[in-house]
């Protein structure tokens, strides 16, 4: 037995076996007592636990939530950003200019990836169209009349994801039925037509 052990690099003279119990393992005792071969494990166990560290990075830095980009409409241009729950749901935030300069406005929707299909373009992208709602708020400064801006947003939007890079493409129609509070207060029809452009990228 003590031959055995010493194959192992297990050091004589030591009870490994009880009576009734299970043999304690003879390989972590040849690690623990071979030291000959104690550097070349440790590169080993470093270059294994870099390559996971790596792996793991990758994957999470492929499955971040967050996306940024800008669109571009007829009421409003604006800096988007994106933060996705799922893949069937994502938050939507922009701020920008509205009216060519005229105003400012941020606003904030809640989507849904309504339908998504792989199958039109499968080694290209995924294309997709979403819809949501929300709010917005803002101000308008214009021919001597300024105020605020308060009212519901819609969004419905068609585009696609790239397959190699986790860029969005897309054209998309954001009506806000804005309310003027201040000069010349009452509707402003402006809002219904932010039909425009939107590029995001995943990151």
């Amino acid at each position: 037995m003590q031959n055995f052990l010493s194959a192992f690099g297990a050091t004589p003279g030591l009870h490994y076996l009880r009576p009734g119990s299970c043999p304690v393992n003879v390989v972590t005792c040849a690690l623990t007592h071979n030291h000959s071969h104690k550097p070349f494990s440790l590169m080993k166990k470093f270059l294994l636990l870099s390559l996971l560290a790596l792996g793991g990075l990758t994957a999470s830095a492929q499955r971040t939530p967050h996306a940024i980009g800008f669109h571009v409409g007829g009421a409003t241009v604006d800096f988007e950003y994106q933060y996705h729950f799922s893949q069937r749901n994502f938050l939507d935030v922009t701020a920008g200019v509205f009216d060519l300069g005229d105003g400012g406005m941020f606003q904030g929707t809640y989507n849904w990836n309504v339908w998504r299909s792989k199958d039109w373009t499968p080694n290209f992208a995924q294309w997709k169209f979403w819809a949501g709602f929300g709010g917005g708020i803002g101000y308008y400064d214009y021919d001597h009349n300024s105020g605020a801006l308060l009212g519901p947003v819609g969004v419905m939007g068609f585009g696609f994801t790239v397959r190699e890079v986790p860029l969005t493409v897309g054209i998309d129609y954001r009506p806000m039925i804005a309310m003027q509070l201040g000069d010349d207060s009452g509707l402003n029809a402006v809002g219904f037509r932010n039909i425009g452009l939107t590029l995001t990228y995943r990151f």
